[in-house]
């Protein structure tokens, strides 16, 4: 088959799928993703980002006591093969956008050596997204005699997160239907991914007293994502608003160290890690397309 032909037939199937697609939204309808679809590995890959993971291990505060702290992580870059993810993966969308994921953390002693952990990035558009955040966490020691500390969190996120993901600028500049813009995006579009998620972390830390307190830890954790998109792109002359959900259960793992630099400032690095299970057609098998990646921590404690 010539190159021309199987381009226009490609061309065919997709304004099908999107008049579908139209008629779908039309009529109110969310479409709930199976665990291992593309689109749901995507949103689970970004969520888990976006863990609110401890770097470090619960420690007993006093009632009162604040820290304040500034949390870096880093985002690795996907490959195209990876970013082929719409239309159960079909379409390549575009999520190299933000290198790191930045946001200040508030915590705050309760009484039972219990610990409150709040979290919140405003919408300010960086990198080309932006953020609504607000993650929280409740954390206590389990058991806590020197050089040993064993800890249980509970954290929780709600908010979303705005961009041009399916519709980006290197796309629209060229002619809707071209090969460099299949699918007929005619302007930058302005999806939102709704990124929620539970879970429950437990660590243990090992308190290393003749290197200045240099306290190695390591965590596990199994987290409930609850994710959303909703795609808002004009392709071909008409407004496509699908709205496409999915739910699940993942593992991860983290382990780093703590440092005290004075007496009120500590730095922890750790390593996250979290597989994710995902099924790419025309393969009918899963396959684990994990997130790794690195995480700092800078605490100021202010009383």
């Amino acid at each position: 088959m010539r190159r021309s032909t199987l381009q226009a037939a490609w061309l065919g199937c997709f304004l099908v799928l999107g008049t579908l697609a139209g008629k779908a939204v039309a009529g109110g309808q969310t479409e709930q993703l199976a665990a291992d679809r593309p689109e749901a590995w995507a949103l689970n890959y970004f969520t888990s980002v976006s863990l609110l993971a401890g770097l470090g291990t619960p420690r007993g505060r006093e009632p009162g006591a604040v820290e304040i702290g500034v949390e870096l992580d880093w985002i690795p870059k996907v490959n195209k093969a990876k970013r082929r993810v719409g239309f159960n993966g079909v379409k390549e969308e575009d999520f190299n956008k933000a290198p790191i994921f930045f946001r200040p953390r508030l915590t705050v002693g309760l009484p039972w050596r219990l610990s409150l952990i709040l979290s919140y990035l405003p919408p300010i558009k960086v990198f080309g997204v932006e953020p609504n955040l607000f993650a929280f966490a409740l954390e206590r020691p389990l058991y806590e005699r020197n050089p040993w500390t064993v800890g249980l969190r509970a954290y929780g996120q709600l908010g979303e997160v705005e961009g041009a993901f399916t519709c980006w600028r290197e796309v629209v500049r060229f002619p809707p239907g071209t090969p460099q813009n299949l699918f007929g995006c005619q302007k930058e579009s302005a999806d939102t991914a709704t990124l929620r998620y539970g879970g429950i972390e437990l660590s243990g830390a090992y308190r290393i007293e003749r290197a200045r307190g240099l306290t190695p830890y390591l965590a596990v954790a199994g987290n409930f994502l609850d994710t959303r998109f909703q795609v808002d792109a004009l392709t071909f002359g008409l407004r496509d608003r699908r709205r496409l959900s999915a739910g699940t259960w993942t593992f991860s793992a983290s382990a780093g160290i703590t440092y005290p630099l004075t007496e009120r400032f500590s730095f922890s690095v750790g390593l996250f890690y979290s597989p994710l299970w995902v099924t790419r057609p025309p393969a009918t098998s899963r396959r684990n397309d994990a997130l790794f990646n690195a995480r700092a921590l800078l605490t100021l404690r202010l009383r």
